[in-house]
């Protein structure tokens, strides 16, 4: 049927009744489908350049008013009449809609990489518990926040550096991290399709977070000994754990996370696995007989050895860490340092004991400093000289603050060799 649509005519076949189609003679191309139900759809049809047939639906009628149908109805005839398709173009338009539905946002495509990249058999190898923990903490205190709910593909190097940079203002190290974290993130994310490409610059480390300095702040025999005394006035679990931090110059999650089964007391040693460490090799350190002694008073009955002594929660480690700090600096009057000053005060203190280099950085667990050549074919354990090189600090630590902690030899010293004696 044709003939000039208007509101009278359509009024009339509104009614529930047969399906019918009316073109409209004022337009060419308009015309208005009306349902068994009565229901009235305003539609464009047309043939698109390749001669196709293509039809636009407007609205519903009266919802849609004839007039701005009319106008509506000669702009898409005219897109038709350019080569456009504005049906292809709808398909096209729900098409990325729904694909974008299926994008991960940020936070989503975060905890996709922290499972990919602590999953066993992870390439090139999965992370220790350790930096798990702390890219956790970065993930939910910097990144989240701020871009979490975005969908990934839409957040811009912009959006990356400008989260960086306004960190950067307040704690220049944590921007670094921060960094450092994001590329690698953003370069697993493009290396899997989530993004087209890797929004930060390649090279932009030095320029948008370049590392601070490195610290080189050792305290003096006088400032450890009044650390020392310091931890007396703290309750047991953090009295032993800057006491452990001190003589054995571990690292502070190391003695955080200390468990019942890591420690030997027959013989006085500490063997943190390598689960814990942060090189992923084990190392077995010498405790001074007292503080050895302080460690088994934590002890519950029949603890299991992942039993963790020094947390606030029964089997939990210690948390806290910089409250800790902060009544060690108010009751020692030492300031300026962090806890890992103390681990470098324990390497700097064995050079100054004569421990050569060599067993001064086995005691330390560090690797990093040998060539691969000579990983590759020495492949020594270090272990007496860790003992040896350890026990002399730990004599010289003792000898400084005094017989205020139950035994004032380290239990390693009878294994000491004469070299390290003599040095």
């Amino acid at each position: 049927m044709r003939a000039k649509l208007t509101d009278t005519l359509l009024l009339s076949l509104a009614k529930p009744g047969a399906w019918r189609e009316v073109s409209d003679t004022h337009t060419p191309g308009l015309l208005a489908k009306i349902s068994k139900s009565g229901t009235v759809i305003l539609t464009v049809r047309a043939r698109t350049r390749d001669g196709k047939r293509t039809s636009v639906k407007l609205g519903r009628w009266p919802t849609v008013g004839l007039a701005a149908a009319r106008k509506t109805a000669r702009t898409r005839l005219g897109e038709i009449a350019h080569g456009g398709d504005p049906v292809a173009a709808q398909h096209a338009a729900r098409a990325e809609r729904t694909a974008r539905q299926a994008l991960p946002t940020v936070a989503l495509a975060l905890e996709r990489w922290r499972a990919a990249r602590t999953a066993p058999g992870a390439k090139p190898r999965p992370w220790s518990p350790r930096y798990t923990a702390e890219v956790e903490r970065l993930c939910v205190k910097f990144i989240e926040p701020t871009l979490g709910r975005r969908l990934l593909a839409d957040a811009t190097r912009a959006d990356w550096t400008g989260m960086i940079a306004a960190e950067r203002s307040r704690r220049p190290a944590t921007a670094t991290w921060l960094y450092q974290l994001a590329s690698a993130f953003l370069a697993h994310a493009e290396a899997h399709g989530w993004i087209a490409s890797h929004p930060l610059p390649r090279r932009g480390l030095a320029v948008i977070a370049p590392k601070a300095s490195p610290r080189g702040r050792a305290l003096a025999d006088t400032e450890l000994v009044r650390v020392w005394h310091a931890a007396d006035a703290l309750p047991a679990k953090p009295h032993v754990f800057t006491h452990l931090l001190i003589t054995t110059g571990c690292r502070v999650s190391e003695a955080a996370g200390i468990a019942a089964g890591e420690i030997d007391f027959a013989t006085g040693r500490w063997t943190i696995p390598a689960e814990r460490a942060k090189n992923r090799t084990a190392i077995t350190l010498p405790l001074p007989e007292g503080l050895a002694n302080e460690l088994r008073a934590l002890l519950p009955v029949n603890p299991a050895p992942g039993y963790r002594l020094l947390g606030s929660i029964a089997g939990s480690g210690l948390s806290g860490v910089s409250s800790i700090k902060r009544r060690l600096d108010a009751a020692s009057g030492v300031t300026g340092w962090v806890m890992h000053d103390l681990r470098r005060t324990a390497r700097t203190g064995m050079t100054r004991l004569g421990i050569i280099a060599e067993h001064a950085e086995a005691a330390l667990n560090h690797v990093s400093g040998r060539s691969q050549l000579n990983r590759t074919y020495n492949v020594h354990d270090y272990a007496p000289e860790v003992l040896a090189a350890l026990g002399a600090w730990q004599t010289h630590v003792l000898a400084l603050v005094g017989p205020d902690i139950a035994g004032t030899e380290p239990l390693s010293a009878a294994i000491v060799p004469p070299r390290a004696a003599a040095q």
